[in-house]
């Protein structure tokens, strides 16, 4: 099991911010900590994720931002219980930790598909348009990791670098990184995530495509 001193996705991540002067902001963790497996809304705490809020609270790096354990509205349990009055799948089968402020896009742990040692994959919820969810990690450090690796492609983008407008997108330009991840294709090509996907096209299309990039 992790602790505070393994999670190299998030030490990744923060070096990159870093290096590339990326805007990035860190709150202490809230007292007490969090343990793994300590029932959050009734599920599980992932417990990468409780060591990552044994390290941190609220966080930003570039535009992904982390929901602190706080009681206002961005904290993490005020948070899902707004998403999940909504009643959709979708937020009842996940627990978000983070969004991309000013957008209806959401990262999320998926309790019920943990594995034997109780680490949660990541799905990518989108909600502006239509709502569907989507695999992209098979835990959250190799969330921050594959996050840490779009961040590196964003700042050599030449829309970036011309204008500070990529056309580099997270999670769809991370395709061929995300099938490197033997555990989430092993999940994926199962089938296990196909009841989040509420049969969009963009989400159908996306599975098709990591599946056939890595049979």
């Amino acid at each position: 099991m992790l602790t505070d001193s393994t999670l190299p996705g998030l030490d990744q991540l923060t070096a990159v911010c870093q290096r590339h002067s990326l805007r990035m902001k860190l709150a202490p963790p809230g007292v007490p900590s969090p343990q793994p497996g300590e029932s959050i809304l009734g599920t599980p705490l992932d417990p990468q994720l409780a060591a990552i809020y044994r390290r941190l609270g609220a966080a930003e790096f570039w535009d992904l931002a982390l929901h602190g354990l706080t009681s206002d509205e961005d904290g993490l349990i005020p948070r899902n219980e707004w998403l999940r009055r909504r009643g959709q799948v979708q937020y009842r089968a996940s627990l978000v930790f983070g969004w991309k402020p000013g957008f209806a896009f959401y990262y999320g742990t998926v309790p019920q598909l943990a594995n034997s040692r109780g680490i949660q994959p990541v799905i990518y919820i989108q909600a502006m348009e239509a709502l569907f969810a989507v695999p992209i990690a098979s835990s959250v450090d190799r969330f921050f990791q594959l996050y840490s690796h779009y961040l590196e492609r964003l700042v050599r983008n030449p829309g970036y670098v011309g204008s500070g407008i990529p056309d580099v997108t997270f999670p769809w330009d991370m395709a061929d990184l995300i099938g490197q991840d033997a555990a989430l294709m092993r999940q994926l090509h199962a089938g296990r995530f196909d009841f989040l996907t509420d049969n969009q096209r963009d989400a159908l299309e996306w599975l098709q495509e990591l599946r056939a990039l890595h049979p």
